[in-house]
């Protein structure tokens, strides 16, 4: 027993569980080994006994219907359902090997059975052979020999075989009650032992459970009955707790806590008092600190305005200083801007000399070419002159021909009928000298036209030369001048905006030098007026911190005192 209350709770559950899974297994198997024993009882009951037994009344009922259709086909003597009569004979007959061979396949027969189905079967061969005789009889009319047989042979032998089947279903049926019989008895057994293991299983529990729940519920008494007497300051009694599981612990713990509060009570009894006395001095202290820290709060107050005012004043400076170096370095960038637009002038003012003089050299040179040209097209177009002569040679042959023409018409008319075809001659030449006549005038026009045009053209092409030789060329000699003035002025200012330049640059590092010395100054002066906000800020800091130290010196002598009445509730 000390062994199991010695042991963890969460042992003592599982070995209580344990204990029940062991007697649930118990029963378990115990039913699954009866239930399968009553199975099988059972399976062989109804494989061996019932179908057995089915098969032996199956055989009886077609026997005895065998029979009352043999007693029809002697007795009734009616051929024309004689057939039909014979055919139901030999189905019933199939029917019968059916249910013998399943019969014969049971395996469990007993050598009794056995023994009087085989005196069964000699029986149904010799019936089955009285019972062709009688057909092939009743088949050739012979009805009285038919009668004969089955009152001599088939009566006897069907009574026979009547009362061996009746053997066997009886010894079936005595094996199928004992069967019963046996599985009644393995359930009894199963319930007695279920109902056995069951209440060992239900007085085991309720013990354990007893055990149990009384290892569990006394410690929790004994832990609760300490804490209402800590909630009432007493920690004057410990638990007494034998046992070694986690509630033996635990109180082990609570008892070791009690002692250590216990011990922590007594220290602050002795010292609450000294804590109260110091906590006093310690509020004296603070408000003397209080005091001289407001005096060097006024000092510091005074430093930071001067610091403050100095920094105002240098900020002032060194913006004034700011804003002239701006300016001069916006003069400067101006200067540096004015002497590269002064070096762009100089080098458009060079582009626009040389392409002044080339384009001075391409005019020359297109007005000598044009000249010349203009001068061959002059000597061209005295061509002109020698068509219009000869247009005139031309017009003066066709008169002369015009005048033939007329005469050899007048020959042609004195001549009478034989001038008729020189007259036709005459006339087609006089046509032609009239056509070459009216051409030459029309050529002549032409060329009047041409003369004047190629002479408006010669008289226009004479004033562009003109043009060209007086007014273009004095343009481009003007503008070369104007290129070269133009060179000249960016020249000087550039060199002007470079001097400006150097001059701002000297300047620049005059007000830089000046703007350093100043922000050092306004640099010293922001740092002495941080500082002193520093400090200022320090002192004020010390003097909340002092404030604070006295309001929590008054709460820790007021808190002293409370402890003291508290502690003075602990019972120890």
């Amino acid at each position: 027993m000390n062994f199991f209350v010695n042991l963890s709770v969460r042992k003592k559950i599982i070995f209580v569980f344990s204990v029940i899974c062991i007697f649930m297994v118990l029963i378990g198997v115990e039913g699954i080994l009866s239930s399968s024993k009553i199975s099988k009882n059972g399976n062989k009951m109804y494989s061996n006994n019932l179908i057995s037994i089915r098969d032996l009344e199956e055989m009886r009922g077609g026997i005895n219907e065998t029979n009352s259709n043999m007693l029809k086909i002697i007795f009734e003597r009616d051929r024309s359902n004689l057939d039909n009569l014979i055919k139901t004979i030999d189905d019933l007959g199939k029917k019968d090997e059916k249910y013998m061979s399943e019969y014969d396949s049971i395996n469990t027969i007993s050598k009794k059975e056995d023994k009087i189905y085989d005196d069964f079967k000699n029986h149904l061969l010799k019936y089955r052979e009285s019972k062709n005789k009688v057909i092939e009889l009743v088949k050739s009319n012979n009805y009285d020999e038919a009668t004969k047989i089955y009152n001599s042979d088939i009566a006897t032998l069907t009574i026979a075989m009547l009362s061996k089947l009746q053997e066997c279903i009886d010894i079936n049926g005595k094996s199928a009650e004992q069967e019963n019989s046996d599985n009644i008895a393995q359930f009894n057994s199963v319930k007695n032992s279920i109902i056995i293991y069951t209440t060992i299983a239900f007085l085991i529990i309720i013990f354990m459970a007893y055990i149990l729940s009384k290892k569990i519920v006394g410690p929790l008494n004994k832990i609760k009955d300490l804490a209402s007497r800590l909630s009432c300051y007493d920690f004057s009694t410990a638990i007494t707790i034998t046992m070694k599981d986690e509630f033996g612990q635990t109180a082990i713990a609570l008892n070791a806590a009690q002692e250590n509060m216990s011990s922590l009570v007594k220290i602050i009894m002795e010292n609450s008092q000294d804590l109260s006395a110091s906590s006093e001095e310690l509020s004296a202290t603070v408000e003397e600190l209080s005091c001289k820290t407001e005096i060097i709060d006024e000092a510091i107050n005074t430093i930071t305005s001067g610091a403050q005012l100095s920094s105002v004043a240098t900020e002032e400076i060194s913006a004034s200083v700011e804003e002239v170096d701006s300016s001069i370095n916006e003069l400067t960038s101006k200067a540096m801007e004015g002497s590269h637009n002064a070096k762009q002038s100089k080098e458009r003012a060079i582009k626009v000399q040389s392409n002044s003089q080339k384009a001075l050299e391409e005019t020359r040179k297109i007005y000598t070419e044009k000249q010349n040209k203009m001068l061959k097209a002059i000597e061209d177009g005295k061509v002109v002159d020698s068509i219009k002569f000869m247009a005139d040679t031309i017009g003066s042959i066709a008169d002369q021909t015009n005048l033939l023409a007329l005469n050899a018409a007048i020959e042609a008319a004195r001549a009478g009928e034989n001038g008729k075809g020189f007259a036709v001659v005459a006339d087609e030449v006089r046509k032609l000298a009239e056509q070459s006549s009216q051409a030459v005038t029309s050529i002549q026009e032409t060329i009047v036209k041409v003369h004047q045009a190629f002479k408006s053209s010669i008289d226009t092409g004479s004033d562009i030369l003109k043009f060209i030789n007086t007014d273009v060329q004095a343009q481009f000699d003007a503008y070369v001048e104007i290129g070269n003035q133009y060179y000249n002025d960016a020249d000087i200012v550039s060199k002007i905006s470079e001097e400006i330049t150097s001059m701002s640059r000297s300047i620049t590092v005059t007000v830089g030098q000046v703007s350093e010395s100043i922000q050092n100054m306004a640099q010293t002066s922001q740092k002495s007026s941080e500082q002193s906000e520093t400090i200022k800020e320090s002192i004020d800091e010390t003097t909340a911190a002092i404030q604070q130290v006295a309001s929590t010196a008054q709460g820790q002598a007021e808190l002293s005192q409370k402890l003291t009445e508290i502690i003075q509730k602990f019972k120890i």
